[in-house]
């Protein structure tokens, strides 16, 4: 009895046993199914994004293509149109054109044109006038604005100005000269730029205040000495020869010898005004230095007139 009770129970886990690893099995072949065909789903979105991306490198290859030669052609066309544009000039309009009081200059080439903006009285130009465009009140605002400069500067030349003795030994009434010592102005005269370049972009805006620093900083040196930003000594002298005539001289000189300038003063005689606006003088009036001589720019220190007759 108990032998058989043995093999029942054995037979039962063997039963048991085969069951288990039926279900087993179906469960591994449903889940095998199952990744199979996402396996299947995931081959056939890879073979899909594989050709979108295949397509996607076709037409961008065909742009870029495309982008090239729409990009040379715009090349051409732009040489042709630069070869084919005439810029202002006496061969194409003549020195002014006919019946126009004005010609055409492009915006771009003003930075490139040498001119003079301002006359050695301190008044705008006509050149500078017309190709900035001034009207008669930025005119004013421009000549007060180099006035205003142009005395500041002039001030702080004559108080850092140090009489020198004469360079004759001896007195010689044939050979009279004033002279003195000017400071660099090295911290100064920076300071006075920026205030003019202020006053100027005030004046007539940034763009044209821009345009006329260069033909400003020539005027800025006429008023300035040409050793630099040294100290020097400044003289005027008058030489009378032995035929009697006379020459006068404006010479700077660095206080270190390393350097020496000299310049003809010339003179004229200066009338009134008469009612046609035109100066008329005579023998009766005295000479003085003229208008852009070295001497008219340091008229603050020796005035404006001979040290020595003129014949």
């Amino acid at each position: 009895m108990s032998q058989f009770l043995i093999a029942c129970f054995v037979f039962m886990a063997a039963l048991a046993a085969t069951l288990h690893h039926r279900q087993a099995a179906r469960i591994a072949a449903t889940e095998l199914a199952r990744l199979q065909a996402e396996q299947s789903a995931a081959n056939s979105t890879l073979a899909s994004f594989q050709t979108r991306t295949a397509a996607s490198a076709k037409r961008h290859a065909e742009l870029s293509l495309d982008l090239t030669a729409a990009s040379a052609e715009l090349k051409a066309a732009s040489e042709v149109a630069l070869r084919a544009r005439t810029e202002p000039d006496p061969a194409t309009e003549g020195a002014w054109p006919t019946g126009k009081p004005y010609f055409y200059l492009p915006k771009r080439l003003l930075s490139d044109i040498g001119f003079t903006a301002l006359g050695a009285d301190g008044e705008p130009t006509l050149e500078a006038i017309a190709l900035l465009g001034l009207t008669p009140s930025e005119r004013d605002n421009l000549h007060d604005a180099w006035a205003d400069f142009r005395f500041d500067l002039q001030e702080l030349q004559r108080h850092s100005a140090e009489r020198m003795p004469d360079t004759n030994s001896v007195p010689d009434p044939n050979r009279p000269s004033i002279r003195f010592k000017l400071s660099g102005l090295t911290n100064q005269l920076p300071r006075l730029r920026e205030q003019l370049d202020v006053r100027l972009t005030e004046a007539i805006g940034p763009t044209r205040a821009q345009l006329l620093q260069t033909p400003l900083e020539n005027r800025i040196e006429d008023l300035t000495t040409p050793i630099g930003d040294r100290d020097c000594i400044v003289g005027y002298h008058a030489e009378r020869a032995a035929d009697g005539t006379v020459q006068h001289y404006l010479r700077f000189e660095a206080t270190d010898g390393s350097s020496m300038h000299q310049y003809v003063v010339d003179f004229m005689r200066w009338g009134q005004p008469t009612s046609d606006g035109v100066s008329h003088s005579t023998a009766k009036e005295p000479y003085r230095t003229s208008v852009g001589s070295p001497l008219w720019h340091y008229r603050h220190l020796f005035g404006d007139q001979p040290l020595l007759p003129l014949p």
